[in-house]
């Protein structure tokens, strides 16, 4: 579906639950999940899938192309990875936006990382003129796209051009997992099995190990970045680290700061008196870390601090790895903390024990969140806990999973949201934490990194 049509359907699907909230979603579903999610639509674009390998007449070179956003070429990984485990030799180029590049670069399994997506929320003109050229330079043998907003057609003339699959097409399966709750629907999960799916009868795995989830690669300047931060902040003692993500991709994935705030003030209060929160200071809606300060009394206010928002996104991400537990809605952070952390160079070892607590209202949590204690979800990279959270909207409904182009009047995505039993959470895991080195062995570890600015 176009650009153009998406904006009208789901602005459509808006006004409907603007007006009749819990009807309205109701209906939605009723109307949408058989039909999109239905075993005989599933097939139809199996089979012409398969007519699309069928066209493919070697297996040496490929071309994954990620949604634009950050979190997305972090989860699209998993599409790398499963290319390698069935063609340990062959060229898999990484299509991905600019800003994400110093998290994906150096991962070892794709033989390049091409940054070319400008960082907007839909692909500028400048966006898909690149990716044609890389298309047309590249003499694929099959191109594997992962992202709602650009189509074969906007990057080929018809009939020309390698063969081009789309994740699109395994949208029904999706659907129709959401009916069965043991099955494991996070995205990064699904582009895996999508891309076995495509390969099977066609090849055979070198090798396959069980999926635990995606990676980010860092360079040692970043490393000693969020080394120095640590430091600087006061973060040597060993004490708890709460870090706080409370921006939001849109206004639909953004818990209402009078929550965010009620949080906040709950996890400072009820932390031991050495914790310390780290709160970013929003980039969609900026200020908002100093608004939840501003929002303290003042005694509490000395335990919070305000990370710079001119710090790189990867001294960012580095700097997640102090967090005993790391709070976000659904957006990018999210992936980034979730994901497990590996240095570029080997000269760093990474804790990797943040526990991951992500916070939904209407948008889908299986299908990008992350839970350990639940069937059906997908558990952090990591060596700690995480938890989903998702409000109680009423008018919650499947059209939710475009957040980008709903048009919803009213924002009732986190009505019925909880900061109390969500402070509670995080309160009780800081509290049976075991007691740890300091972080200022990890920066001194960090800090001395060849390379390092």
């Amino acid at each position: 579906m176009n650009l153009r049509a998406q904006r009208v359907v789901f602005a459509g699907t808006s006004r409907l639950t603007d007006a009749f909230p819990v009807a309205g979603a109701r209906l939605l579903d009723g109307a949408l999940l058989p039909v999109l999610g239905s075993r005989a639509l599933a097939a139809h674009f199996g089979r012409r899938n398969r007519r699309v390998m069928r066209r493919v007449r070697a297996f040496r070179r490929f071309l994954v192309i990620p949604d634009i956003h950050i979190g997305d070429a972090v989860m699209t990984q998993s599409a790398v990875t499963a290319l390698r485990e069935y063609f340990p030799d062959a060229q898999i180029d990484y299509v991905i936006g600019k800003l994400a590049a110093p998290l994906v670069q150096g991962n070892p399994e794709a033989t390049r990382v091409l940054p070319i997506f400008s960082g907007g929320q839909f692909p500028a003109a400048d966006d898909a003129a690149a990716l044609r050229e890389v298309i047309r330079a590249g003499h694929y043998d099959l191109c594997l796209s992962f992202g709602p907003f650009m189509e074969p057609a906007d990057l080929m003339r018809e009939g020309a051009g390698p063969p081009f699959v789309s994740f699109m097409t395994h949208a029904p399966v999706l659907l129709r997992n959401e009916r069965d709750p043991a099955e494991i629907n996070h995205f990064s999960y699904q582009y895996r099995r999508f891309v076995h799916a495509l390969f099977a009868g066609a090849a055979s795995p070198a090798g396959l190990a069980p999926f635990r989830g995606v990676r980010t690669t860092f360079a040692d300047d970043a490393i000693g970045h969020a080394a120095r931060y640590a430091a600087e902040a006061g973060l040597a003692s060993g004490a708890p680290v709460i870090m706080i993500n409370p921006d939001g991709a849109c206004r639909f994935t953004l818990l209402p700061v009078e929550h965010e705030a009620d949080l906040v003030r709950r996890i400072a209060a009820e932390t031991p008196p050495d914790a310390r929160l780290l709160l970013g200071a929003g980039h969609t809606f900026a200020g908002i870390g100093q608004r939840l300060v501003d929002s303290l009394p003042g005694p509490l206010r000395t335990k919070c601090r305000i990370i710079p928002p001119s710090m790189p996104l990867a001294a960012y991400a580095a700097l997640m790895d102090l967090a005993d537990v790391f709070i976000t809605g659904d957006t990018g952070p999210m992936h980034i903390a979730a994901a497990r952390r590996y240095a570029r160079s080997g000269a760093h070892r990474f804790r990797n024990r943040t526990a991951v607590l992500s916070l939904f209202g209407a948008t889908v949590p299986r299908m990008s969140g992350y839970d350990s204690t639940r069937p059906g979800y997908l558990p952090a990279n990591q060596d700690a806990p995480s938890w989903c959270y998702q409000a109680t909207s009423p008018c919650r409904n499947i059209t939710c999973l475009n957040k980008y182009f709903k048009t919803c009047r009213a924002v009732r995505c986190f009505e019925g949201a909880d900061p109390s039993a969500l402070a509670a959470l995080v309160v009780a895991h800081v509290r049976g934490l075991p007691s740890r080195p300091g972080c200022a062995g990890a920066a001194a570890d960090a800090a001395p990194v060849p390379g390092a600015a």
